[in-house]
């Protein structure tokens, strides 16, 4: 007679609990791409299906895309800075000054290509400021970034006061159509993809996000790669600045207002984990940006109050952390 295979797991294991399972889905080469493909195709899915069509049309379209293009384009940028395991929130004060700057330079002498200029310079300056502070006291970079958040606005509204500044409503227009702000973040996208993906900077951001200690100690110095990333994330903030002087041609106060939340929730949907490290990649910054901006537009067309909109975010952005962002105990953070 056969003998009757027993349905007995071996002794000393244990059968495989809900997180087990979480883990192992988590863990697949192929997770980062299609867990927030998945999170957007259903996001649109359910909003054309609440609002009955109406998400769908171009107007609608079109706003959730000139709203991605401004978050995508610091979240690209921000993507150096998660890789490396560091946080900043000061980049919505920190365009808000850049764009404030920009618009007071073109005033002044009718150029564009100066108002470009300091936006970009004003960007780079401020954040690599951030990363300066990071790299020689080793202060947090999330410490940093809420005290630099509130000393950015305060200069903002020191110098805008109640009022707002603006440039020609029809430049603005003149470069909307020429197609400026398309080309120049595609630009700035193909920049980012290729010193991500294809030089040793990226390798060294990924290396210092999984295990500052180990990068350390195989040479990679810690202080130049967090002070190139913030450099980076500078260029992406002051072109974002330059992106919302020509979407609106003002600048006020609330400018920049809640990117900080809008950056992290982005990089978290598009795939990357806070904590950085090998499964960091660039394009996580488009991606999750689209998704932010459908997920914004469509709450507010489902009338869901701007309060309940944060609540509605934080709890995607906790649970997304929870599926997508543990980092192993035994890898020493880049603060460690």
């Amino acid at each position: 007679m056969e003998n009757t295979k027993e349905n007995k797991l071996p002794q000393g294991t244990r059968k495989l609990g809900v997180m087990d399972h979480i883990r192992i889905i988590r863990d697949k080469p192929m997770f980062p791409l299609i867990f927030p493909l998945t999170v957007l195709i259903l996001i649109i899915a359910g909003f054309g299906i609440a609002t009955e069509g109406g998400f769908f049309r171009k107007t609608v379209l079109m706003g959730v895309f000139n709203q991605a293009l401004i978050i995508a384009t610091v979240s690209t940028a921000m993507t150096f800075v998660f890789a490396a395991g560091n946080m900043d929130i000061s980049v919505g004060s920190a365009m808000a000054f850049s764009a404030v700057a920009g618009v007071y330079a073109y005033n002044a002498t009718g150029s564009v290509f100066f108002m470009v200029v300091v936006c970009l310079v004003i960007g780079v300056v401020l954040m690599s400021f951030n990363g300066f502070i990071h790299a020689m006291f080793g202060v947090r970079t999330i410490i940093i970034s809420i005290v630099m958040m509130q000393l950015y606005s305060a200069i903002v509204s020191l110098i805008l006061g109640p009022d707002t500044v603006s440039i020609d409503y029809g430049l603005c227009r003149q470069l909307e159509n020429a197609g400026f702000r398309n080309i120049s973040f595609i630009l700035f996208f193909v920049f980012c993809m290729i010193l991500f993906h294809s030089t040793s900077v990226g390798r060294k951001l990924k290396f210092v996000g999984g295990n500052a200690r180990c990068a350390q100690q195989t040479g990679i110095q810690y202080k130049n790669t967090v002070l190139i990333s913030f450099a980076v994330a500078g260029l992406g903030v002051g072109l974002s600045a330059v992106f919302s002087i020509i979407r609106t041609s003002t600048v006020g106060t609330t400018l920049g207002a809640g990117m900080g939340m809008d950056v992290m929730l982005a990089v978290v949907l598009g795939g990357m984990s806070i904590f950085g490290g090998s499964r960091s990649n660039a394009y996580a910054g488009l991606l999750g940006a689209v998704t932010v901006s459908a997920l914004n537009k469509g709450l507010l067309m489902c009338d869901v109050s701007p309060m309940l909109i944060q609540g509605v975010r934080g709890i995607v952005f906790l649970i997304l952390v929870f599926l997508n962002s543990e980092r192993p105990a035994t890898l020493p953070s880049a603060q460690d």
